[in-house]
């Protein structure tokens, strides 16, 4: 599917509180040597959250690193685990990802390992203020907490612990 038509699915299905003010861009340098890009969410037209290969690829070198041995198959997969859990993948990942959410009832978006699927689901219309009341942003990713606080009509935490 072509991103155009991806993000205008995805950005289709926003609640009236999140349409128009949040808005999800991709960016390839087609003057870079290797075209790659960057993908970001903003809020009002400004930034927050962003993840580049580049970025991508300098997190998984450092655990890769902090690990000091030949890695295995299930080193790969923990530290696959560790830059999902913190919101850094490739590009194109976070593209399929997308694609693959819309199809996916909302309580798997929000139980989904990566922030920015997570995220989705709570901008998601059919995230009523039910479901938004029981959720506990107390140790998500940034990106979490600022489209839960977006959601929230006085514009405070999902869930006070």
């Amino acid at each position: 599917m072509k991103w155009t038509k991806l993000k205008q699915l995805i950005e289709a299905r926003f609640a009236p509180e999140a349409s128009g003010r949040v808005q999800i861009h991709t960016t390839r340098y087609r003057h870079a040597h290797d075209h790659e890009g960057e993908f970001l969410v903003t809020l009002d037209g400004n930034k927050i959250y962003g993840s580049a290969y580049y970025q991508y690829l300098k997190a998984r070198v450092t655990l890769c690193e902090d690990l000091g041995r030949v890695l295995s198959s299930a080193d790969g997969q923990e530290i696959e685990r560790k830059l999902r859990e913190r919101g850094i993948a490739d590009h194109v990942d976070l593209h399929r990802a997308m694609f693959e959410s819309l199809n996916q009832p909302i309580e798997e978006m929000l139980a989904d390992s990566r922030p920015l699927i997570r995220a989705l689901g709570i901008l998601d219309a059919r995230c009523g203020k039910r479901r938004l009341s029981k959720l506990d942003d107390a140790n998500e990713h940034e990106l979490v907490r600022r489209v839960c606080q977006l959601r929230q009509p006085s514009g405070q935490a999902c869930l006070t612990p």
